[in-house]
């Protein structure tokens, strides 16, 4: 069955593909590297040749919505895909499991951030022993700060969501029973 897990395997499989020059020229001008970091690269077309039980789950999941663009053929359906032409990067639960998607559309005339949803934290829950907790006004920020490798022991770094501080990023703080400091960036 389809989940967010096994579509953002496909996204890092994506990523290293040869022919995703634009995607790794992108990062690059950002300064973050893929092989460093979980990053996915989504060409908008993973829902293609997939089964209808395939495209309803994808659907259920959020990542694709039905459209009223034209097609080639009246057979088909037409779908707008989330973070289409984007890097992708996996926010997760408690229990390590992708629940929630953000991506940077890089290909526009600006690049546009957007969530799939409201759930997750990225990169990942903090182990419960951390002193130093940084949070990050961006997904982008909080990974520039993971591949500039500068955390110590228990230090941690999450992204708050769009530079909002969430219940999740709530729950985190609470669960931090050794928790001695909280840097906030700004931008």
């Amino acid at each position: 069955m389809e989940s967010l897990e096994t579509l953002f395997r496909s996204f890092e499989t994506g990523i290293r593909s040869a022919k995703a020059l634009k995607p790794k020229e992108y990062l690059k001008s950002i300064g973050l590297e893929y092989s460093d970091l979980r990053i996915g690269f989504n060409s908008g077309q993973f829902h293609h040749r997939k089964t209808l039980k395939s495209k309803e789950r994808f659907e259920e999941l959020g990542v694709i919505t039905k459209s009223d663009a034209g097609v080639r053929d009246d057979s088909l359906t037409a779908y707008t895909v989330f973070g289409r032409y984007g890097l992708v990067f996996p926010l997760l639960d408690k229990e390590n499991t992708i629940v929630n998607y953000f991506a940077v559309r890089f290909d526009l005339d600006s690049p546009k951030e957007e969530y799939l949803n409201q759930k997750g934290i990225y990169p990942a829950y903090p182990h419960p022993l951390t002193k130093k907790l940084y949070l990050a006004p961006t997904v982008i920020d909080c990974a520039s700060l993971i591949q500039s490798r500068i955390l110590d022991q228990r230090e941690a770094v999450i992204a708050l969501h769009d530079g909002e501080l969430l219940e999740q990023h709530l729950e985190v703080i609470r669960s931090l029973y050794e928790l001695e400091e909280i840097i906030i960036f700004k931008r």
